[in-house]
């Protein structure tokens, strides 16, 4: 399992999706996590995680998980950071969903790194220490 220099991560949705969906072995990914580092979770991710929780009728497991995290408080300083990157992707004539760019801001203002499967959605943020979620699954002997 790899070491970080930092205590402190943030999870991007699709690990907890991972972990309650536990299909296959990615649902080990969040709780590896847990164990070894403060895990945060951002107010957007949280939204996705409600809207999948309201949209199936399974509110109870997003709550229980929810509960092992610890939430991003949006400050100003998010939504000056997030527009930048916004900004910035729009005049080099690149997209990138809005939702991975709001996600992405509030790591950058607290220097915390992004832990996802999906990491070439992010790849285009300059600054952006984002880490492959399975890097973290123990290997098999």
């Amino acid at each position: 399992m790899e070491k970080l220099e930092a205590s402190r991560i943030c999870v991007d949705t699709d690990i907890i999706i991972d972990y309650l969906r536990g299909r296959n072995e990615n649902r080990e990914i969040l709780p590896a996590l847990i164990e070894k580092y403060e895990v945060y979770i951002s107010p957007v991710s949280i939204y996705e995680l409600y809207y999948g929780g309201y949209y199936s009728g399974k509110l109870k497991p997003v709550e229980d998980v929810l509960s092992m995290l610890i939430p991003f408080d949006w400050t100003p300083e998010d939504s000056k950071k997030s527009a930048q990157i916004h900004a910035t992707l729009s005049k080099a004539g690149k997209t990138l969903n809005i939702k991975d760019i709001l996600v992405a801001g509030p790591c950058l203002t607290r220097a915390i790194p992004l832990v996802s499967r999906n990491i070439w959605h992010f790849r285009k943020i300059k600054g952006l220490k984002v880490i492959e979620g399975t890097r973290f699954l123990k290997k098999n002997p």
